[in-house]
């Protein structure tokens, strides 16, 4: 692991911009390495990750910087352990080859562990503010994250437009497709009204058309009835007129499945959708049951 290896090594110059550490801190900082080096060869790495945080403040050296980075590791904070690790190796070279040479190694080991996420915005705009957990995200560039579950989310003039949860796993990459309310997958609402006022026409035009075929339907039910009064043992030239009554009938009533499915749709889609700007007038709806003979249906009135 190479605890031992970096046991001797020295501490090389620091450099300040304020006002460099006393020989007391100095001291002390050089009893917390030697601790917490003991607390890593006890397993013990949340307590001597503190410790060495407390060394780095007084004194930052690549030695310090690389068991910050294992106890990083080993307290499941991979992606910081990574990055950490490949500044301790910039930090130590040409001083500290054997702080290279280790911290290159987790480095390599590291790369292969710690998750990658990619987002994606559907029909992004500039005004759109990523965040995994509060951490800001970058759209199109794979991030380095630890192993674990998140919540993903977009924010667009400020305000939450989409939020997804998202687990992540060791090794593995991620990409991710977000997309605000009212773009991409999501229909904006003025469409989604639009989508329904023309189910509920599709409604009205099959009410229409099943009252053609009623009255056909009738038609022929009255021809039938005033060739063959008993309706039974008619004869031949009655069958046609027949045959036709009964495709009108069918087509009744396949134009009434219709026009109730489209006013179903319809009316959903108008009631779902997102509400308009608070300058448009407001939206109402008004369900009238009408009964015709042979016939029952509903009349829809209403602004949106």
């Amino acid at each position: 692991m190479g605890i031992a290896l970096l046991a001797g090594t020295s501490w090389p110059t620091r450099v300040w911009a304020d006002e460099p550490p006393t020989a007391v801190e100095l001291q002390e900082a050089r009893e917390q390495f030697t601790r917490g080096r003991q607390l890593e060869d006890e397993g013990k790495f949340a307590e001597a990750l503190v410790l060495f945080q407390r060394v780095g403040h007084v004194k930052m050296t690549p030695q310090v910087r690389f068991h910050l980075a294992l106890c990083l590791e080993h307290t499941g904070k991979l992606a910081d352990a990574l990055e950490t690790f490949r500044i301790a190796a910039r930090e130590a070279s040409g001083t500290a080859p054997n702080v290279v040479t280790e911290a290159n190694q987790h480095v390599d080991a590291l790369e292969k562990r710690v998750p990658t996420l990619t987002v994606v915005v559907v029909n992004g705009s500039p005004r759109d503010e990523i965040s995994l957990a509060g951490r800001p995200v970058t759209a199109g560039s794979a991030l380095r994250v630890d192993p674990g579950g998140y919540t993903l989310t977009l924010r667009r003039d400020g305000s939450v437009a989409s939020e997804e949860r998202v687990t992540l796993e060791e090794g593995k990459s991620v990409r991710v497709e977000l997309a605000a309310a009212g773009v991409g997958g999501t229909a904006p609402a003025s469409i989604q009204r639009t989508l329904g006022w023309a189910a509920l026409g599709v409604s009205a035009a099959s009410l229409v058309t099943m009252g053609v075929f009623i009255g056909l339907r009738s038609n022929r039910l009255s021809q039938v009835e005033a060739a063959c009064p008993t309706l039974t043992d008619c004869a031949p030239s009655v069958a046609p007129i027949a045959s036709e009554g009964a495709t009108y009938a069918t087509l009744v009533n396949v134009f009434a499945g219709l026009s109730g499915a489209a006013a179903v749709g319809g009316v959903a889609l108008l009631l779902t959708a997102p509400a308009p700007a608070a300058s448009a007038p407001r939206a109402g709806l008004r369900v009238n049951p009408v009964f015709a003979p042979g016939v029952g249906f509903l009349s829809v009135e209403g602004r949106f």
